[in-house]
């Protein structure tokens, strides 16, 4: 059986989505990572019969925030460890150790990520010690593995920097393991990214991000 593992901090007004505080308040923020969530719940439904799916989240005592709308089929549980690596690391450790023959995990800020993306990360997966979805900025936004290993996640720069996928596949190859990627995404972190969106979705016949969309075109016309 396989897992999928939704990363997110809980969306707290203040303190989600800092990089667009020159153009959104906090409240207004809050609420674009929780559009974000929904449509990933949505997606989630399509894949729920060959996916079990985990949601790992921080702060700790903030959960009551999102407990009401989390799908009764997502299991949750806190993040642990200090940085981002070690979040991600203790997450697909937890989750492997019982008993999934794949783990992936995501973050919550590419909620256009399409079902067939998910199953699409799965099937090469069965084939990679590794797989990553590379991002826009040189980071990614999806990971898996079969089995936990630490040091894909102990790299010497910051997390955000251009290089941390680059500097991820060196370890990986340095191991001797195999590593498949899945399609590129852009994370929704900045400005730029969130009007790249919008330019995306204008006219988007597939109606993909529906939660998100919506937030976006009801934000623009306050600000027009």
């Amino acid at each position: 059986m396989n897992a999928l593992i939704l990363m997110t901090r809980i969306p707290i007004p203040g303190q989600t989505k800092t990089r667009l505080m020159d153009i959104m308040s906090g409240y207004e923020r809050a609420d674009l990572h929780l559009a974000f969530l929904m449509d990933l719940f949505h997606t989630f439904k399509k894949v729920r019969n060959k996916v079990e799916i985990y949601l790992t989240y921080t702060p700790e005592n903030s959960f009551k925030i999102i407990d009401d709308m989390i799908p009764g089929y997502i299991k949750t549980f806190p993040q642990k460890g200090e940085d981002l690596g070690e979040k991600m690391y203790h997450a697909i450790k937890h989750v492997l150790s019982i008993g999934y023959e794949n783990v992936i995990l995501i973050g919550a800020d590419i909620p256009d990520l399409s079902a067939e993306d998910i199953n699409t990360a799965f099937r090469i997966l069965e084939n990679k010690d590794l797989i990553f979805g590379p991002s826009y900025d040189g980071g990614y936004y999806l990971v898996g593995m079969k089995k936990p290993n630490k040091k894909i996640f102990d790299i010497s720069k910051n997390w955000g920097e251009k290089s941390v996928l680059e500097s991820t596949v060196d370890i990986a190859n340095n191991l001797g393991l195999s590593i498949g990627l899945a399609p590129k995404y852009r994370d929704i972190d900045t400005k730029e990214d969130l009007f790249e969106f919008m330019k995306k979705h204008e006219n988007d016949i597939e109606m993909k991000a529906l939660y998100t969309t919506e937030f976006v075109r009801r934000w623009r016309e306050t600000i027009d």
